[in-house]
């Protein structure tokens, strides 16, 4: 699933990287104008003074569209449903990206081959109108999901595409899941926040579309809190389901207030005011300058997603010597250091660390103008051509500032060009002539669980080009990705998948490289220091359990 923030770690500022100086000089400049290396965050003092009910939790997000239902990727994600309103079977443990806990399952086990996965049923639960949880509403609520066709749906049908028959009921308290092949690791799939969380079926008898119109205000889940009204463009207030099966206490929030803010510089005043308990990251000078504020702690933890530029296997840059050459054309560390101040972790491969079958070292973050001239000039990229770089309004102009003067040094004009988003997510994502390509753009992306496979599908297979209007911008086709992609979904031998996936990364990370990484995201959530036993999750960006949430001292 897409995510679109990023933060990160620093390095010495003006030094030599892969045997050619680094001297000040216009690009140089630039990276100095947008300020030196950060302290870590100190977190001490006290808390901005609190001027509302300290029984309500207020969290200041970017955007979000009123849309709660699981069946749909357009909702508020992880700012609400699987940590707040609905839940799965299993979820993620606390801080982990490899490691499951029970939820609505107590226990499960798969068969010999990891190919039938049964589950017993936590007892008990209710949903927030008190219909009672069990196997068959289960099914119902995975059927409607899957069926809905409104894109949540495709996590389970990776595995599960007749849920009438693979899903097979049991007295009520026990499930199984009869996929067909081996999946060893079926656990981290149905622990995923997109498409997993269980809805009321009853939810199919409110209105038009199987109760999606429904869910556009309300809400119909097991989890601790409930939707209690909405105002588009401005604020969700939820409030403490009645029927949740985990016990209440006086130490768990009363009321969950989301605000929409959509400008970086209002969410970093309003923590400082005290307006806000949470906030979604902003600048990376908003992160710097709330990392040594009193009372407010900022968030230090690597993700499973990554920011990248994409570059078009089109036009000048079709040969894999070209975009070879824009990779060692990139000053990376002293990006990652003036420009990100901490906010992203350096990319030690295409994959994010993070991620299952991971091999760090098979991208190499190597500065030389000379080797890429060379380059260029093997791609047949004469001197005097014209290139495009896109970005969205307010992300990530400054790569293409830098790309622009880095190009100009081996004759090269880029030009940078801004787009609403609407219209660039149009433009990575809708096919196109060659002349309408940029010939990069900014984009990011995380995947909806642990996998490789997951990760690469949308955004580096060759069946996931705007043709077929997924979000692989730069029509990258090598045939040996993508059958490793493609077959990582099937394989079960461990060694295997490791080979394989160490061979993708070599390949993108060398040889025919479809993007230049720009880092590895880091959840730089901003905290008032007296909000207690928040963990940030490694898997899903900006995702906040608010049942787990206390007030305390600062």
């Amino acid at each position: 699933m897409a995510g679109d923030r990023g933060r990160i770690t620093r390095r010495d500022f003006l030094r030599g990287v892969g045997g050619t100086a680094f001297t000040v000089g216009p690009m140089a400049a630039l990276l100095a104008a947008c300020g030196g290396a950060s302290e870590k965050n100190k977190g001490g003092g006290k808390a901005p003074g609190l001027n509302r009910d300290s029984d309500t939790l207020v969290v200041a997000v970017d955007a979000f569209l009123p849309d709660f239902d699981p069946a749909s990727y357009f909702l508020l994600s992880g700012i609400v449903t699987n940590y707040g309103i609905y839940e799965s079977l299993l979820r993620m443990k606390p801080g982990s990206g490899t490691d499951v806990e029970p939820v609505l399952a107590e226990s499960w086990q798969p068969n010999a081959d990891s190919s039938v996965w049964t589950f017993s049923l936590r007892s008990g639960v209710k949903y927030s109108d008190g219909t009672p949880f069990d196997g068959n509403t289960l099914k119902d609520a995975y059927t409607r999901t899957i069926k809905a066709g409104l894109g949540a749906g495709s996590t389970l049908s990776t595995y599960i595409t007749d849920p009438g028959k693979q899903i097979v009921v049991k007295g009520g308290g026990t499930v199984k899941f009869d996929l067909g092949l081996s999946v060893p690791r079926f656990d981290l799939l149905l622990a995923s926040q997109y498409g997993t969380g269980i809805v009321n079926p009853n939810v199919k008898k409110q209105g038009a579309n199987e109760g999606h119109d429904f869910l556009q205000s309300h809400s119909a889940g097991t989890g601790a809190y409930m939707v209690e009204s909405v105002q588009p463009n401005d604020q969700v207030v939820l409030v403490q389901n009645p029927n949740y099966w985990r016990t209440w206490s006086g130490s768990n929030f009363k009321k969950i207030i989301i605000r929409q803010v959509p400008e970086d510089s209002s969410r970093r005043q309003g923590m400082e005011a005290g307006d806000f308990d949470i906030a979604f990251p902003g600048t990376p000078q908003d992160t710097e300058a709330l990392r040594s504020a009193a009372g407010i702690v900022v968030g230090n933890q690597k993700v499973m997603g990554m920011e990248y530029i994409i570059l078009g296997v089109y036009g000048a840059l079709e040969k894999p010597e070209a975009r070879r050459a824009m990779n060692l054309l990139f000053p990376h560390d002293d990006f990652l250091n003036s420009v990100m101040r901490g906010t992203l972790e350096p990319a030690n491969s295409v994959l994010p660390d993070l991620i299952l079958y991971s091999s760090p070292g098979t991208y190499q973050r190597t500065l030389d103008v000379e080797r890429a001239r060379g380059l260029l000039q093997q791609a047949g990229v004469a001197e005097g051509t014209e290139l495009t770089y896109e970005y969205y309004t307010g992300r990530r102009k400054e790569p293409g500032l830098i790309l622009q003067a880095q190009l100009a040094k081996v004759g090269l004009k880029l030009n940078v060009v801004e787009k609403a988003y609407d219209a660039f997510v149009a433009d990575i994502s809708t096919e196109k002539p060659v002349a309408e390509r940029p010939d990069m753009a900014f984009w990011f992306w995380w995947p909806e669980y642990n996998s490789p496979s997951d990760f690469c599908y949308p955004i580096l297979s060759a069946d996931a080009t705007p043709k077929a209007a997924l979000f692989n911008g730069g029509y990258y086709e090598n045939p040996q990705v993508t059958k490793i992609i493609n077959d990582g979904f099937v394989e079960s031998d461990g060694a295997k998948l490791t080979d394989m996936w160490l061979q993708a990364q070599q390949i993108m990370g060398s040889e025919d490289p479809p993007w230049i990484p720009l880092g590895q995201i880091v959840d730089t959530t901003y905290l008032r220091s007296d909000i207690k036993a928040y963990v940030a999750n490694p898997l899903y960006v900006l995702s906040y359990d608010y049942y787990a949430l206390s007030r305390g001292a600062a």
